[in-house]
């Protein structure tokens, strides 16, 4: 199963011209989907924070960066968990 991925700002920073892409490892390994969801939240910060705390309106592109990555790496994991069953139920 998927026991860690990468969390990754690339697309979500594409408001902001050049961004540069930050990432963060999350480990899903022996976690409840609550404690997951709060674990990428919490990197998502992390990240976006770094990454946003240079733009000129930072709180509001902090806010925007946090929600869309904490999305887009909770939708990342889904698929990936998804493919993850279709290959082990294929077996």
């Amino acid at each position: 199963m998927i026991r860690s991925f990468a969390l990754s700002t690339l697309a979500v920073l594409a408001i902001s011209a050049p961004a540069q892409a930050g990432s963060m490892t999350v480990s899903l390994v022996g976690k409840s989907p609550a404690q997951i969801e709060a674990d990428v939240t919490k990197a998502a910060k992390s990240v976006c924070f770094r990454e946003t705390r240079s733009e000129t309106l930072a709180l509001d592109a902090y806010g925007r960066c946090v929600k869309a990555t904490t999305k887009a790496a909770l939708d990342q994991l889904a698929t990936a968990q998804a493919e993850a069953s279709t290959t082990l139920a294929a077996r």
